[in-house]
């Protein structure tokens, strides 16, 4: 067998394991609001055939979307209502109270 121990020393790169940040698609569109605008496009274009409101959500996922994420900090849709509507939700992580929930 050969070896490719040489040409992997002159030739190669080595890659990061991990991620650091989003996959961008086009360099301005992260690829989860691409799923989210397919999965508009599916559930307004296709089942319900709401061509008007189908628009109107991918103007506001593809249009407005990446301008909000861009001008606030990172995780702002998963924090704002959250903070606003005064939203719990109790868990593993963070228990509502004092309560024990394991032993």
């Amino acid at each position: 067998m050969y070896s490719y121990e040489s040409m992997r020393e002159k030739h190669g790169s080595r890659v990061s394991q991990t991620i650091d940040s989003p996959i961008m698609v086009f360099d301005y569109f992260e690829i989860s609001e691409l799923f989210v605008a397919l999965l508009v496009i599916l559930i307004f274009g296709v089942v319900f055939y709401s061509w008007g409101l189908m628009i109107i959500l991918l103007i506001i996922t593809l249009g407005l979307g990446p301008v909000i994420r861009r001008r606030n900090k990172k995780g702002i849709f998963f924090h704002w209502p959250y903070r606003h509507f005064k939203m719990t939700l109790p868990g593993i992580i963070n228990p509502k109270g004092n309560k024990k929930y394991s032993d």
